[in-house]
């Protein structure tokens, strides 16, 4: 089968396409023939090298797909073959999602919603996921909150704020301006452009009585800076790596709640998240969907910023 494989850690170009042997399942798996599978930011992560301790070369990237069930391992009763799935794989343990084929315990799989496309549902595993947990699991939204959501044009961001929207919460977020009605369609207020001088201290100003969640999905030294804008009893949630050390002291100020988030598969969570996306209420915005081959552009185009969706690759494989 065909698949992306790296030998070396590196820039995009350690990135190879090559033919390597098809996958079997094993007991309580499954083998998926892959349509689509997302690309993320902790592939691109994975790739430089910052989890060289979990990954060694040679080594397969992909931490999400979409495709059809064509063999099942010994003990999988609740699929058949033909099922059309979706699901995110066990992160740094059992990433390949750019192939053709891919296994995985079926406990973990999802069906996909048949009203989305195999790139589109390919795009939710992972960012709808993260965006839930964070603002439901962990930030305990409800209907009147204020959310903001720092950087809400990438595929975390424009699920979260659907989430928001469909939870009854006001959402603000920071984007660039070209982006501004792309994350107003998704349920944003109000859109500050993060390259202005002032967007701090204009959030400051403007929402004095504080955001009750705010999601960072940009990084640096957010925390530290967002900790202020926070109401009283306010929870402050992070996807993103912290190598900084950052003053946390704002924080007791507002008995504020900091959650660093690493997400762990589930596929109660997608089935849920699935019903959504069935009855139209959750939405995959595909920013570029390109062949497998081009995986490196594709990483190249994450690490560019200024992302307006989710990047996915497809197979181009007929599905039967």
């Amino acid at each position: 089968m065909r698949a992306i494989v790296a030998d070396s850690f590196g820039s995009a170009e350690v990135l190879n396409l090559q033919d390597i042997a098809k996958p079997q399942p094993g007991v309580g798996e499954v083998l998926v023939k892959v349509s689509a599978a997302g690309v993320n930011p902790i592939d691109i992560q994975t790739r430089r090298g910052d989890y060289s301790d979990y990954v060694t070369g040679p080594y397969q990237l992909g931490v999400e797909l979409s495709g059809v069930i064509e063999a099942l391992g010994e003990g999988v009763d609740n699929f058949e073959i033909g099922d059309e799935v979706f699901y995110s794989e066990r992160v740094l343990d059992n990433e390949g999602g750019y192939a053709e084929y891919h296994t995985e315990k079926a406990e973990l799989l999802a069906r996909k919603p048949a009203k989305l496309s195999f790139e589109e549902a390919a795009a939710m595993p992972i960012a709808a996921s993260t965006a839930w947990v964070c603002l439901v699991e962990r930030g305990r939204i409800q209907a009147g909150d204020l959310v903001l959501v720092l950087g809400g044009s990438g595929g975390v961001g424009l699920f979260a704020l659907q989430i928001a929207r469909l939870s009854g919460a006001s959402a603000v977020t920071t984007s660039s301006s070209d982006a501004a009605g792309l994350v107003t369609a998704n349920g944003a207020d109000t859109a500050i452009d993060y390259r202005a001088d002032d967007a701090w201290d204009s959030l400051k100003e403007a929402y004095q009585g504080g955001f009750d969640i705010i999601l960072d999905l940009v990084g640096g030294d957010s925390i530290e800076r967002s900790l202020p804008l926070l109401a009283p009893g306010g929870r402050m949630v992070s996807i993103v790596d912290q190598d900084t050390p950052q003053n946390l002291m704002a924080g007791w100020d507002f008995n504020a709640e900091i959650h660093l988030v690493f997400l762990q598969p589930s596929a109660e969570r997608l089935t849920r998240l699935a019903a959504l996306a069935e009855e139209g209420l959750l939405t995959a915005n595909i920013e570029a969907s390109l062949p497998l081959e081009d995986a490196a552009k594709a990483h190249q185009m994450i690490e560019a910023g200024g992302r307006s969706g989710k990047i996915v690759l497809t197979m181009n494989q007929d599905q039967t």
